[in-house]
């Protein structure tokens, strides 16, 4: 079988019979430009990032327990039985991501504080080799170096967004979101395998309870457990949970694994780029030609760890 033979083999698996799944491609791409705006909204409600971090997974909470409850009765399930144990546990490390990545949108922004936590492409890649036995392509360990050499670029160049912020120490946070997103995700996997009968939609309303419980407890000791109590502040987070946190999500966990691997890597790249976009354009956040470089390098680099971690691994396990 030929490299043409075997692309045209995994993209009729992702599709089903052969034709694009164009309500899937339509949801994909939905989803993407949802989650673009995220830091967008959390460097206009212009709080605290434990704040902030907290009430995007407190303010999406009733959303997913109505989604959970609507979900089971259709299926004829029991209403009770929507928790999984190890959606809460990955949530706790979602609840991580967030502060880091939330803290450091206030030093680098919202456009490349988005492109850092694609790193987890790479990660979630290292610990599918480690731990699923997994066997990516060559070209996912020659991406590597690409990627360390953009990071670097974006940690080296540029000046803060704010007042006061470290350009380096904003990366550094970037790279801590990414190494606690590819623990969530890893551990979500092993949620999505030991619990096959629970819907996305539950699992990911575990993790968001599971996020809650952590930024809660960060956003407690430091007094910031409630509400902005300031408009537009509140207006902008919710927006922020409902649009990212829930609809993104659902959106994104209904319809990506529907699609061949060449229409996944766009939509990974997509919001990202939109990001630096929207941080540029809305924002008045500033550019330079050396952080676009390492922007467009680390962006690079993910896109071919991706297409080399799909095409190492098959469709059954991609589903």
């Amino acid at each position: 079988m030929t490299d043409t033979d075997r692309r045209g083999a995994r993209a009729r698996a992702a599709t089903g019979d052969g034709t694009l799944d164009r309500r899937a491609l339509l949801r994909t791409w939905a989803g993407a430009v949802l989650i673009s705006f995220s830091a967008v909204f959390v460097r206009l409600a212009d709080v605290e990032p434990v704040r902030s971090s907290f009430l995007r997974a407190a303010y999406a909470l009733p959303a997913f327990a109505v989604l959970v409850l609507v979900s089971r009765r259709r299926a004829g399930r029991p209403v009770a039985g929507g928790l999984v144990g190890l959606g809460v546990v990955a949530g706790l490390f979602l609840g991580g991501d967030l502060f880091a990545w939330h803290s450091s949108i206030e030093h680098i922004g919202a456009g490349l504080g988005t492109v850092l936590p694609n790193l987890q492409v790479v990660l979630v890649g290292v610990a599918g080799v480690v731990l699923f036995r997994e066997r990516p392509r060559p070209m996912f360990w020659l991406a590597l170096p690409a990627v360390l050499v953009g990071v670097w670029l974006l940690g080296a160049v540029g000046e803060p967004v704010d007042v006061g912020g470290n350009v380096p120490f904003g990366v550094f946070l970037g790279v801590v979101t990414a190494v606690l997103y590819s623990v969530f995700l890893v551990v979500m996997r092993v949620a999505r395998l030991r619990h096959p009968d629970a819907s996305a939609i539950e699992v990911m309303g575990s993790a968001t309870l599971g996020a809650a419980l952590v930024t809660g407890a960060f956003a407690a000791s430091q007094g910031v457990a409630a509400p902005a109590g300031e408009w537009p502040a509140d207006g902008w987070l919710v927006l922020l949970a409902l649009s990212s946190q829930v609809l993104a999500w659902v959106l994104l966990s209904s319809s990506i694994h529907r699609l061949p691997a060449a229409l996944t890597s766009i939509a990974l790249l997509i919001q990202p780029v939109l990001a630096m976009v929207w941080g540029a354009v809305l924002l008045g956040e500033e550019l330079g030609l050396p952080q676009v470089a390492g922007a467009a390098v680390v962006l690079a680099g993910v896109a071919v760890a991706h297409r080399a971690v799909v095409a190492g691994v098959s469709p059954e396990v991609r589903s």
